[in-house]
């Protein structure tokens, strides 16, 4: 009997080794794991997906969006990336140009993402290799805050110029309250900020296959841009400027879809004033946002473990779910139904928006491969023009000779 009692715990020892031998975890580093909205679906979906991989578990967790490329970029060099890999669109091609990521046109094919993906879903290929699943594309939105327009006697504005005198007027510093809030910081963001008012105006960063930022059209458009930003706050990141304006401490922001579930989260007294409406602009800029990924390096079991998660995602439950939690138009396309839309009536707007936007992080494949150095040399360029008084022609005449040293375009 004792014989057969330490056979069994000898066994049970064994069962459990072997469960812990087949527990995984999943590093899933993201900078959205705490935003409002989208954190809500990450921490869902993983939920879910949890419950149905009962040895598996997903490590989410947050760094700044301001670090994060540069904590990847150390990563994969380091041969020690994560398990899922999220990304921000722009910045996938710097990523796939050097074969850090893998590609899965195997996988989807046996799925039906490739007929149910918006379009955007090519911006996840490079050299012919579908190296991502697309997340969200996106127009931009223009948030307001009613009270504050009507108390300045200006109606939401329909005309960049419309909404340049609409920002003055809103304006009171004796207050503290601020016609605009938007990035002034050295930040990725910047490029979208100026890009609303360049490719807002049908223009862009480049021409017949150099930089443009010498021609007078373009000039004119920053030069637009640069008195907007007399009448907002300084030193102000994205995540600051978005809860500035929840506050009821600024009259417009001009952002992408999610702001809305920060919105909801408003004080009580500025809540029922917060309202949306089309960026005023001929052209609604945006683009492809961002996306989930594996590293090439990534083991097999891994691969099929992080697969399943992507697939889950995917699903036309998690895609509907998307689109309600994190306000955001989700890349299956019909993914948000009809009854949803007369629950939720901001989604239509969202799904206008992002079916007509265009993109403001360059088409061009020497854009897209090296932009962050593209965007760091651009916000540069913009720090200028927000903390200095030299003349906007001069500092885009910089600017293009510095891109046309080190981003040539040809």
């Amino acid at each position: 009997m004792r014989m057969l009692a330490i056979a069994a715990a000898l066994a049970a020892g064994i069962g459990t080794a072997q469960a812990q031998t087949r527990s995984v975890t999943l590093d899933f580093p993201s900078w959205q794991a705490e935003e409002p909205g989208v954190a809500d679906f990450w921490k869902a979906v993983i939920a879910e997906f949890e419950q149905q991989n009962p040895t598996v578990k997903v490590n989410l967790y947050s760094i700044p969006f301001t670090s994060y490329i540069q904590q990847m970029t150390v990563r994969f060099a380091g041969n020690n990336p994560p398990d899922v890999v999220h990304l921000p669109a722009r910045n996938f091609a710097a990523f796939a140009s050097q074969g850090w990521l893998l590609p899965i046109d195997d996988r989807l094919a046996r799925t039906d993402i490739a007929k149910s993906w918006t379009p955007l879903q090519s911006d996840m290929v490079w050299e012919g290799k579908t190296q991502g699943l697309l997340l969200m594309g996106y127009g931009s939105l223009l948030f307001y805050n009613e009270k504050m327009l009507e108390a300045a006697g200006v109606k939401v504005p329909t005309t960049p110029d419309e909404w340049l005198a609409a920002i003055e007027k809103t304006t009171d510093r004796n207050a503290g309250i601020f016609g605009l809030v938007a990035t002034s910081i050295e930040h990725p963001n910047l490029v979208g900020e100026v890009g609303t008012w360049v490719h807002g105006l049908g223009l862009d960063w480049t021409r017949d296959g150099r930089w443009d930022f010498r021609n007078p059209a373009v000039v004119a458009a920053v030069e637009a841009y640069r008195r907007s930003m007399r009448f907002a706050p300084p030193g102000t990141n994205s995540t600051v400027g978005r809860q500035l304006f929840v506050d009821g401490k600024a009259a417009f922001l001009r952002d992408g879809p999610w702001v809305w579930a920060a919105a909801a989260r408003a004080p009580e007294a500025v809540r029922p004033h917060l309202k949306v409406a089309r960026v005023p602009f001929p052209t609604v800029t945006g683009g492809s946002s961002n996306g989930l990924h594996m590293a090439a390096t990534l083991p097999r079991e891994k691969q099929e473990h992080v697969w399943k998660f992507m697939e889950l995602v995917a699903s036309p439950k998690w895609q509907e779910q998307y689109g309600i939690l994190s306000a955001s138009p989700a890349p299956r396309v019909g993914s948000v139904t009809e009854e949803t839309i007369r629950r939720l009536p901001h989604l239509k707007l969202i799904q206008e928006a992002a079916a007509t936007a265009v993109s403001t992080f360059g088409s061009i494949p020497a854009v897209k491969e090296n932009y962050n150095e593209f965007a760091v040399i651009f916000g540069r360029a913009v720090m200028k023009m927000i903390s200095t008084g030299e003349p906007t022609a001069a500092i885009l005449a910089a600017l293009d000779a510095d891109l046309q040293r080190a981003v040539p375009l040809r």
